[in-house]
């Protein structure tokens, strides 16, 4: 279950996530710019000031456009209440999962993972999108993956997938070494059934700390990976986040932690997921139905 008190941080993205949860967990689904000032301040000892509620309504009024009829969320007239439906849609439910899984602090620790589990099954979806239906787009996490092995063999049989000439053996990793080296999802095309150098082919990376994802665009870089993996063309480089990552233009929130790898953050995410063939595959678990049923109690 959440337990809401206060934004972890104060970016407006961050507090415009807060204000979503918020309004889904109050009894009415109704949350204004002074319930939200109020449920602050009697839960922490952060403080809001009325510049922040303009930047975090003014983030509801791009949000509404911008993720159109997927986005749970209303605004009235005057632009200072938020409220959502008792019966969101399917697309609105992924919003509302994607949401969730971007605000990992808020949720019980044996919770977690689940989530995570959940948001990579819908990064892989949203892979196999991008790419022609020929190609192969898997999991290579320790979770949920058909690589199997020590971490040499898993990267060796890896690099050979991608048209690489890998360069690992037994003797390249310390011996209880058992990483997936840094690699959640890889995605290839083989261009004919003779050559298979010289291929396109994607490493993808799947964060849900807001801490954390910006530090792990390198976990599948080039420079990193390519002595190991022996590219012979350089792979697309990918990370998928549950965070809408914008400020109220729609740009990136904070150019300076946005890397050179492709970020798939939760617009670009509903706007490649399709809901009806996805959700199964996506399978969101038991917490989310939980989230959803959750109201705060009337004080």
């Amino acid at each position: 279950m959440l337990k809401l008190d206060a934004p972890r941080d104060t970016d407006i993205h961050t507090l415009a996530d807060f204000t979503e949860l918020l309004c889904l967990l109050t009894p009415d689904r109704i949350c204004s710019r002074n319930y939200l000032l109020d449920f602050v301040k009697d839960n922490s000892d952060k403080k809001l000031d009325e510049d922040d509620l303009d930047d975090c309504f003014a983030q509801f009024t791009w949000r509404v456009a911008a993720f159109g009829e997927s986005y749970p969320f209303r605004l009235d007239a005057h632009g200072n209440v938020l409220s959502s439906s008792e019966n969101l849609s399917d697309s609105q439910q992924l919003y509302a999962f994607l949401l969730l899984c971007a605000n990992l602090p808020f949720v019980e620790h044996g919770d977690r993972q689940s989530l995570t589990d959940a948001f990579e099954r819908a990064a892989l979806c949203a892979l196999r999108r991008l790419w022609p239906e020929t190609a192969e787009t898997v999991p290579f996490g320790k979770n949920q993956t058909a690589y199997t092995g020590a971490k040499w063999e898993r990267l060796f049989k890896l690099g050979t997938d991608i048209g690489g000439r890998p360069q690992v053996n037994d003797k390249t990793f310390r011996p209880n070494d058992s990483g997936d080296g840094g690699i959640d999802l890889v995605a290839w095309l083989d261009l004919d059934s003779h050559e298979k150098s010289n291929i396109p082919s994607a490493l993808a990376q799947c964060a849900c700390s807001r801490a954390e994802w910006p530090i792990k665009q390198t976990a599948i870089s080039g420079t990193r990976l390519h002595r190991q993996l022996g590219p012979s063309h350089p792979w697309m480089e990918m990370i998928f986040i549950p965070q809408s990552f914008r400020n109220n233009q729609g740009r990136w929130a904070v150019d300076g932690e946005i890397g050179s790898a492709i970020v798939m953050d939760r617009l670009r995410l509903v706007g490649r997921l399709n809901v009806e063939l996805d959700w199964n595959s996506i399978a969101p678990p038991g917490v989310f139905t939980e989230f959803l049923a959750q109201r705060l109690e009337l004080v």
